[in-house]
């Protein structure tokens, strides 16, 4: 028996297209820090073949997966027992398999919280307007309330995906994108301004002028075009990279079961912020 393979922790990241996912650097950076082995691989999958993603972690002894989309609500479906946060969220970002069980979490409300603490914007009692209405939002917005944001609002298109969101989050408001109203931090979740699409924006200058500070959850460009309208109108900015970088960190908490420090993922950012 080979006891050399058996002290390598195996892990993975689940997804539909993964051919640009960070993902493996960042957690084989993470696991360097920490002096663990690690074989971290990208498993993707279509509709059908991710019905059966227990199944193959069972069989390739892979203890924690992270889940991206369009399968984070799938996740949420499939695993044995949901922690309280997942639960409340409605998605699943990270699967733990212990015991012939399988957890699941969500650890995009941590990544987010931090991404903003990290840039020195306090969330609580401030006024905040999401961009988009999709997965990404669900998280965000159990975030926001969990620092005390005051007002939740969710600007959107898809009539029936807000609906949604007021049945699941109670505490929110909804409007359309045309109809965006004056706050204190507004938050891009749409692909609108992403990689190959990079020169648009969600919503044009009028509506980003009504606000203190600007977030995008794209990263790739960097600074994208909301952004940059955002900066050239005097707000404070906060880009996305960071938040990747710290739900991977939150999801090694979990299947290493201890507290790890946040800053581990500043010069992992930093490293990745040069391919943008």
């Amino acid at each position: 028996m080979n006891t050399e393979n058996e002290n390598i922790l195996r892990l993975g990241v689940l997804g539909e297209k993964l051919g640009h996912s960070l993902s493996p650097e960042i957690h084989y950076d993470l696991l360097k820090q920490q002096n663990i082995r690690g074989i971290y691989k990208k498993y993707e999958m279509d509709e059908n073949e991710v019905l059966h993603i227990l199944d193959v972690m069972k069989e390739e002894n892979i203890i924690g997966m992270n889940v991206t989309m369009p399968y984070k609500e799938v996740a949420y479906h499939l695993v044995d027992i949901l922690d309280p946060h997942a639960r409340k969220i409605g998605a699943v970002n990270t699967i733990f398999m212990k015991d012939g069980l399988f957890y699941g979490y969500n650890t995009d409300y941590i990544g987010v919280v931090s991404m903003f603490k990290k840039a020195g914007v306090s969330l609580s009692g401030k006024d905040i307007v999401i961009l988009g209405s999709g997965g990404a939002a669900k998280a965000l917005i159990y975030g926001f309330h969990m620092e005390g944001a005051s007002n939740i609002t969710v600007a959107a298109r898809n009539h029936e995906a807000t609906q949604y969101l007021e049945d699941l989050f109670p505490y929110i408001h909804t409007c359309h994108l045309d109809q965006v109203p004056a706050g204190d931090i507004l938050i891009n979740t749409t692909p609108v301004g992403m990689y190959p699409n990079a020169g648009e924006s969600p919503v044009d200058a009028s509506v980003i002028r009504q606000f203190k500070a600007a977030a995008d959850i794209v990263y790739n460009p960097l600074i994208t075009e909301f952004l940059r309208i955002a900066k050239d109108e005097g707000l404070q900015i906060v880009t996305g990279l960071m938040m990747l970088v710290d739900q991977a960190i939150g999801s090694e908490e979990i299947w290493f079961n201890k507290k790890l420090d946040y800053n581990m993922g500043n010069h992992i950012h930093d490293e990745l912020a040069k391919q943008f």
